[in-house]
């Protein structure tokens, strides 16, 4: 069994803060009262947030109403909304804001556009709340304190990546009107620049517990912040990027953070040897190496963490029954990869031949001169009768493009796939790794790149990324070069969304002109869907929406329901 407090002693401590959050005006517990504060449960519960969905596993008493329960993890539904509507894949079912979430339409009704937006809220909610009353009189104290103001932060970090308008409570308060006051994207950037900087001081040096985050996390938070500046204030911080991403990756390294390396390459027939980055998206990801690099490893096991909104998802979603065991039973078929993304690795008319599974992929694709782990892609499996095309057009169908089977509950100490070694048939062991050094890495390329030094940007990334995946190094960079470089790192993911917008590939009339197109996507797109909407019942509940947003004359989005939208939208 995992080394962590199981879940489910955590439902003790959210009496009063559990379930429909909408307005988050709810009244915090009172420390003093019958029901308790019980710290340490609900540290533990603050970090089961990114991986749970409520306080009965896999489903019960959820946090967030009013939508499947399954949906509404923060890994789950940050992998929707910076997935569904890019070049990764099409998601074949067509539940409740899928269509327009594929097909860019959303509007303030959008279902998984609340479950964002309030999942993100009752998780800061519960920090506010623990570091209202938490005894900080103790050095566990404290490090606590700072590891749940982490917590918070990327809670306020992909709210400020998902939306033009970020609702910011920062302490409790026990008056029922007092709402969240909304930030602009500059005001967010800026509280969160500020508290990040404090915690790569306040953190602990090194994680106390592999489920924990240390001062490397909040290096790497603030490079991300850094990366993506333009797009939240318009203006780049290259230089701060480059430096955050420096320290994340000089400080993690000296403190036990590394790329994972040194596995075997992968082998065909059914004794599969697995590749280092197979390996980080496998059911043993917390002991076989993969750990060292997962700056936050969210913790997920087949018998004490069970989870819709988990790694279950990401791994159920692309299997259909046939395919190559995968460690669980549970088999969805219902995402695939879109053809853009195979053709991240190989072109159009060598990918009409190649007859592979995952494990085989990279074997095949060596046939043809291309080298590439990270191709975990699948085009056909022995003995199926299904084979996965590349077909335009077919969206509703599951073998329209191929199978990305990324994720997997096969351990990689498993002598065969057929024995996977799970600790339950049904629900997965793999761990989240939610945030990867590899991430440095590229954000240091990146910005080297933007600052005039291509050659020294195309040596991190040959000689760290494409090394650690066997692939062959590139010749040289561009800027369609190092977009499609952080998709081949990191599809599946959840974080297509963010790269593509940074590279003006996404939306608006930039987007439009570069080329860039996939399934779903409209040939003309509006500069809006570049963020999500204020959910339409929080702008009228709200009111200080209305005044901050909609009233104010600076804004060009004023007349529009604030940011773009329509009120009633």
């Amino acid at each position: 069994m995992k080394s962590i407090v199981k879940y489910a002693a955590m439902a003790v401590v959210v009496l009063g803060l559990a379930s429909c959050v909408h307005n988050l005006n709810t009244t915090p517990i009172d420390k003093n009262s019958a029901t308790g504060f019980n710290q340490d449960a609900l540290f533990t519960k603050i970090y089961a947030t990114l991986g749970t969905t409520g306080q009965t596993g896999p489903a019960g008493s959820g946090d967030v109403d009013d939508i499947d329960e399954g949906v509404s993890g923060l890994f789950r539904v940050t992998w929707v909304l910076n997935g569904f509507p890019t070049d990764e894949g099409w998601w074949i079912w067509n539940d409740v804001g899928v269509d327009q979430t594929r097909n860019m339409t959303w509007d303030g009704e959008n279902a998984l556009v609340k479950c964002l937006y309030f999942r993100c809220m009752i998780d800061a909610k519960y920090c506010n709340h623990f570091l209202e009353y938490a005894d900080q009189s103790t050095d566990k104290g404290k490090q606590q304190c700072a590891e749940v103001r982490f917590i918070r932060a990327l809670n306020y970090w992909y709210l400020l990546d998902m939306f033009k308008f970020i609702p910011y409570m920062e302490k409790e308060s026990t008056d029922s009107e007092n709402y969240p006051v909304f930030y602009t994207r500059t005001q967010m950037f800026n509280w969160l620049e500020k508290e990040l900087k404090d915690l790569t001081v306040e953190l602990p040096d090194k994680r106390l517990g592999l489920y924990r985050v240390d001062k490397t996390a909040a290096w790497l938070l603030l490079a991300r912040l850094y990366l993506n500046a333009e797009v939240y204030t318009g203006s780049a911080q290259w230089a701060n990027a480059k430096k955050a991403a420096d320290n994340a990756i000089s400080w993690g390294t000296s403190h036990d953070y590394k790329l994972h390396k040194g596995a075997d390459k992968v082998t065909s027939g059914d004794n599969v040897r697995f590749s280092s980055y197979q390996q980080l998206f496998m059911g043993d990801n917390d002991k076989n190496g993969a750990q060292d690099e997962a700056v936050l490893l969210v913790y997920q096991d087949g018998k004490y963490c069970r989870s819709y909104g988990g790694v279950q998802y990401a791994i159920a979603a692309t299997r259909d029954g046939g395919m190559t065991p995968w460690g669980v039973a549970e088999n969805w078929k219902c995402f695939r990869s879109s053809p853009e993304l195979v053709y991240k690795f190989v072109d159009s008319e060598s990918a009409k031949t190649i007859k592979a599974n995952e494990y085989e992929m990279p074997l095949e694709l060596q046939k043809l001169g291309i080298q590439d782990d990270r191709a975990i892609l699948c085009s056909y499996v022995k003995g199926n009768t299904n084979r996965w095309n590349l077909t335009a057009g077919e969206k509703a169908d599951f073998y329209a493009s191929w199978g990305c089977p990324k994720f997997t509950a096969v351990y990689s100490r498993a002598d065969s796939l057929k024995h996977a070694l799970n600790s339950d048939s049904n629900w997965p062991d793999t761990d989240i790794p939610l945030i990867r050094l590899a991430e440095a890495y590229l954000t240091k390329a990146e910005a080297m790149f933007r600052t005039g030094d291509a050659s020294g940007a195309l040596d991190i990334i040959n000689n760290e990324i494409r090394a650690r995946a066997n692939a062959n190094p590139l010749p040289a960079l561009t800027d369609d070069v190092l977009c499609d470089e952080w998709a081949r790192e990191f599809w599946g993911e959840g974080r297509r969304r963010i790269d593509l917008i940074r590279f003006h590939r996404f939306a608006g009339a930039d987007a439009d002109a570069s080329g860039y197109k996939w399934e779903g996507r409209p040939g003309k797109t509006d500069e809006k869907r570049n963020w999500y909407p204020v959910p339409s019942d929080d702008k009228r509940t709200n009111p200080n929406f209305r005044k901050q947003v909609m009233e104010d004359a600076s804004n060009p989005y004023a007349a529009e329901g604030g940011d773009g939208y329509t009120f009633a939208n």
